[in-house]
């Protein structure tokens, strides 16, 4: 582990906060990596939930098929991180996200995945209609966050 990174923070166009609790601590008094993970499963559903749920049928829901994550800078008790999400690509039936942990200005881990609109009732994907590819519109990366 670096001691972050040092570059312009990206424009994301989803941003959530999160809280360091103590419970997230490892024996060397920073968050552990499974905690970073959450965080950014939490970025990832809130958007999702607020903005893509509301026109998906109530039965179907989404699958996590791909997460990569890096991390480059100490996660520590009263640091206030905050993660940023976007989405770097939609497709047939999955959208690819990229996100951001940001702690003291500095980019603490970085994460990409790729997630699969699913049919509830035969377990299999299913393709994003017009009305799922609006909701997203908005929240796709913008030049720089890539």
């Amino acid at each position: 582990m670096t001691d972050g990174n040092t570059e312009t923070v990206p424009h994301y166009p989803f941003w959530h906060q999160v809280t360091v609790r103590h419970a997230d601590l490892d024996p060397n008094d920073h968050v552990t990596n499974s905690v970073i993970c959450a965080w950014f499963d939490d970025g990832r559903y809130i958007l999702l939930r607020q903005k893509l749920r509301p026109v998906v049928e109530a039965t179907d829901y989404f699958a996590l098929v791909k997460l990569e994550m890096n991390f480059s800078k100490e996660v520590r008790m009263f640091d206030a991180p905050r993660v940023g999400t976007s989405i770097t690509r939609i497709g047939r039936s999955s959208m690819a996200m990229r996100q951001h942990l940001i702690v003291d200005g500095a980019i603490a881990a970085t994460a990409e995945s790729v997630t699969v609109l699913a049919d509830g009732h035969t377990r299999s994907a299913i393709p994003l209609s017009t009305t799922h590819q609006d909701a997203l519109r908005p929240y796709m990366a913008t030049e720089d966050t890539t």
